[in-house]
């Protein structure tokens, strides 16, 4: 008797573990810009994301939680807009959020960003770059120090992390103004600034799974900051939300209603970190990243 209860715990314990989430070796979220779900799937333009969305998994009911572009960014790495409905770069932001757990944790982090004019560069605005788009920098925390600062990198700097190996556990992708799909006056528009985008995610989202980082229980996160126009489902409108794993799941859509604080407890679930703020109540995306 004493044996059999013995082999039950054992089991239990072993079938516990079994279900337990693995840590993410690696993931890379790339963030596009104001466009709605609509406007994204089923979009002749944006050829790369549809077959990506058809190859591996879409969220059908994701949304953002703000508008306009700022406060989304500052979810996704703090877990609240803080109240903030402004694209003020000025704007800053204490207290802990996922790039500060990582470090406390062991692990890395980097935000790489298309038009930033020097590492840790502060401004407010260059070129086609935006700090509204650059949430590390909206971090006091993080701009008020010199050796987290080296971690906001340009965008060129990814390649050449890929290629030595050296890619951190977390990386933010962010795309210039032209690229993002979004546009400014000095960008190509319509179907061209599309297609531009579609360009810019089948570039990198090739780099990164011709790396030495896609491995293990490696992830790559496409998705937008908010929704264009009038849509305010669930604060900042419907998004698409393409998620692409080494080795989860194949050609599955979900309707369960996430959002960006969803895709923050995600990745706090996977590298076993506390959630912050918002993300604590949020649903986590596990049937999208997979066990």
């Amino acid at each position: 008797m004493r044996s059999l209860a013995f082999s039950l715990v054992a089991a239990s314990l072993i079938s516990s573990t079994e279900a337990a989430p693995q840590p993410f070796s690696h993931v890379f979220v790339i963030v596009m810009e104001n466009t709605g779900y609509a406007q994204a799937i089923g979009n002749p333009n944006l050829p790369t994301l549809n077959a990506l969305a058809q190859k591996y998994s879409l969220a059908t009911n994701y949304t953002g939680v703000a508008h306009p572009s700022l406060p989304n960014y500052v979810a996704l790495l703090f877990g609240s807009t803080f109240g903030s409905h402004s694209d003020d770069p000025r704007q800053s932001f204490g207290g802990d959020n996922l790039a500060l757990q990582l470090e406390h944790a062991g692990l890395s982090w980097k935000g790489y960003f298309q038009g930033l004019p020097s590492v840790g560069w502060d401004g407010g605005a260059a070129g086609n770059y935006g700090k509204k788009h650059n949430p590390f920098m909206l971090s006091s925390v993080i701009a008020d120090d010199t050796k987290r600062r080296q971690n906001v990198v340009k965008l060129d700097a990814l390649s050449a992390d890929l290629n030595s190996g050296k890619a951190p556990n977390f990386a933010l992708i962010v795309p210039d103004v032209c690229h993002d799909m979004h546009g400014a006056l000095n960008c190509l528009r319509g179907p061209g600034l599309q297609r531009t985008g579609d360009a810019f995610i089948k570039v990198w989202t090739d780099r990164i799974m011709a790396s030495s980082a896609w491995t293990g229980h490696a992830a790559i996160v496409i998705t937008f900051d908010e929704s264009e126009g009038g849509d305010t489902t669930g604060g900042g409108g419907k998004l698409a939300t393409v998620v692409i794993t080494k080795a989860g799941p194949r050609g599955m859509t979900s309707a369960q209603p996430y959002n960006h604080y969803s895709l923050l407890r995600t990745l706090q679930d996977g590298w076993g970190l506390p959630p912050l703020r918002e993300a604590a109540t949020a649903r986590p995306m596990t049937d999208l990243f997979g066990p």
